[in-house]
């Protein structure tokens, strides 16, 4: 009855709040009875949470039937759902735990044809999160790597943020010390996008080759004043 209670508030628009409690407590329930049953409700629950914009709660919730193992989701759905664990995680600054998490969520559906795509942008979830929590040389690899997968799909918009991301983490390496040839992934950047743009003058091309160039050029002022730290522009 608990289970039927929460398909039918989860079939009204705009009561997450109350389909996560109805979840959650269905959840517990179910505990005694189905481990696989009380982790599919946990999960219902921290979606709904989520969405709601409550992400502690959300956190809670999701915490529970992913350390335990009895989720049977398909990989899609559970990279979906360890997406969106990350992002809360994310939102209470708790970065570690969310770049792991996004590894995880990209690991599941690497390789798949359909999700090529949304593999790469959890790649590049994962780096921003390792950047915000200090783990700056794998960030550096995780925005490479899904630079590298942008290119592949030839979407060159977050293949450029990618690789400017990186160029930022090369250049602002530990203790002033430049970290790798930040130069060298501008330089390879402007190069690909002036020939695009050659090609075909689309506006958001444009758009990155102006915002490369207005970068490099506070690279090259950065790197000339070395004691002088700067935040890398999105």
């Amino acid at each position: 009855m608990r289970t039927q209670l929460v398909t039918a508030v989860a079939a009204q628009s705009g009561r997450d709040r109350d389909v996560a409690r109805a979840a959650a407590s269905a959840a517990m329930c179910w505990h005694p009875i189905s481990r696989a049953d009380s982790a599919h409700l946990w999960l219902v629950a921290g979606r709904a949470w989520h969405r709601a914009g409550l992400h502690a709660e959300a956190v809670v919730a999701f915490d529970r039937p992913l350390l335990t193992g009895y989720v049977g989701y398909p990989p899609a759905e559970l990279a979906l759902v360890r997406a969106q664990f990350a992002e809360s995680l994310n939102h209470l600054g708790r970065y570690r735990q969310a770049a792991w998490q996004f590894d995880e969520a990209a690991r599941l559906i690497a390789g798949a044809p359909a999700q090529r795509s949304r593999h790469a942008d959890l790649v590049w979830s994962a780096a921003v999160a390792r950047e915000c929590c200090g783990q700056e040389s794998e960030a550096l690899g995780g925005y490479l790597r899904a630079a590298g997968l942008w290119g592949e799909q030839n979407k060159i918009v977050p293949r450029a943020r990618c690789l400017r991301a990186a160029a930022w983490l090369q250049l602002r390496g530990p203790q002033g010390r430049v970290r790798g040839p930040w130069w060298v992934t501008v330089v390879v950047l402007l190069a690909e996008l002036d020939r695009l743009v050659a090609a075909d003058p689309a506006a958001h091309l444009v758009e990155e080759l102006k915002r490369t160039r207005a970068q490099f050029a506070q690279m090259c002022a950065q790197a000339s004043a070395p004691r002088e730290h700067s935040h890398a522009p999105k």
